[in-house]
């Protein structure tokens, strides 16, 4: 079974070495040797590859993300600008701001291929519109307590949160700050008033659902 096209590749490459101890029809010698002898006539191959590419012109939306081959990506900074340059390979793609900066690189979205997620970008979102957390297409990918962590109702203790997550993030991964939580919740919570201070509720009933996963694969079709 073919996995991906680096896979596909690698067997081409295995099938075309064993072929080639193939005897010609014709002259009874290996096609591996008549190779290495018409080499000895043919012109070298260029040093670099010959770039083949297409460029476009993209928008951000408002949460910061471009749309590569019908696939929504996290672009941090695009919000910035009114458009984007866009340009693709056939296995990568490169997102170039009006002033010529790289803002994202990495394999195009059919290539399968997981990427992490920029949570503290993301999270800096968030924090900026807080209503839009628990709708948006990367909140399923938090692990289970950070998430509902984050579910709560009033938007100052969940925009609150949301900064700490960030400060957090700043030193540790989110599965790290996932697997040491207990040990990293703030005493106070931003000092919000146990009315609005849900720590009655048990975390620990939340580890026992199933645990999101921290990487979201490339071809993806979630939307925001």
């Amino acid at each position: 079974m073919i996995k991906n096209l680096d896979h596909l590749r690698d067997l081409l490459i295995e099938h075309f070495k064993e072929d080639h101890k193939r005897l010609h029809y014709k002259k009874k010698i290996s096609i591996a040797d008549l190779i290495e002898e018409e080499k000895k006539y043919g012109l070298a191959l260029p040093e670099v590859d010959y770039p083949v590419f297409k460029e476009s012109t993209v928008t951000a939306n408002k949460y910061g993300e471009v749309t590569i081959d019908r696939t929504k990506i996290h672009i941090p900074t695009s919000y910035h600008y009114s458009h984007l340059h866009l340009i693709t390979y056939w296995d990568s793609y490169k997102i170039i701001s009006p002033h010529g900066e790289i803002l994202s690189e990495g394999q195009r979205p059919y290539m399968n291929k997981e990427r992490e997620i920029p949570w503290q970008e993301i999270l800096k979102n968030w924090v900026r519109k807080p209503r839009s957390i628990v709708y948006s297409r990367y909140f399923p990918y938090l692990p289970g307590r950070i998430s509902h962590y984050l579910n709560i109702e009033s938007l100052p203790l969940r925009k609150n949160r949301a900064k700490w997550l960030v400060s957090q993030l700043l030193h540790r991964s989110m599965s790290e700050i996932d697997e040491h939580f207990y040990e990293l919740l703030p005493d106070d919570d931003n000092n919000y008033n146990n009315q609005e201070h849900p720590y009655d509720v048990n975390w620990s009933m939340y580890d026992s659902l199933q645990p999101s996963s921290h990487l979201a694969t490339k071809g993806e079709n979630t939307n925001a």
